[in-house]
C-alpha cells in the first residue's frame, strides 16, 4: 500500500509518501528547501518498523529503523538518491527484519 501527503505552508511546498509492506514502511519526503528552491528537489528517506502491526509489545509502536539499515547515526540524514532507495527498497522487501546474512 502506498499513502501521500502534501503540505503548503506559504514559505514552502512538502510532500510526503509511505511504501507499506507489512510492518515495514519506507517513507519519502521530498520539498523545496522552505521556498530557496524552484521545485521540490530536496529529498529525504526514512525506514520505520510498526511494533503495532507486528505484535510486539512493550517497544515503542512505530521505531524508525533507517540508522540500522543504512549504518548511520540516528540524527543522521539519508539523502534520496538511486542507491539509497534501490537499497531501502530491497529492506522493505525482505522477508524478515534482521540484516544479518544479507546483502542490500
Amino acid at each position: 500500500m502506498i499513502t501521500a501527503t502534501t503540505m503548503d505552508t506559504g514559505i514552502g511546498k512538502q510532500a510526503n509518501f509511505t511504501i507499506h509492506n507489512g510492518a515495514k514502511m519506507v517513507s519519502v519526503c521530498v520539498d523545496d528547501s522552505a521556498g530557496a528552491m524552484n521545485h521540490m528537489a530536496r529529498a529525504d528517506i526514512r525506514l520505520l518498523f510498526s511494533n503495532n502491526t507486528a505484535g510486539i509489545k512493550g517497544r515503542p509502536s512505530v521505531e524508525d529503523v533507517t540508522s540500522q539499515v543504512f549504518n548511520v547515526t540516528e540524527a543522521a540524514t539519508v539523502y534520496g538518491s538511486v542507491q539509497n532507495m534501490a537499497r531501502a527498497m530491497n529492506w522493505l522487501q525482505m522477508a524478515r527484519w534482521g540484516l544479518e546474512g544479507q546483502t542490500l
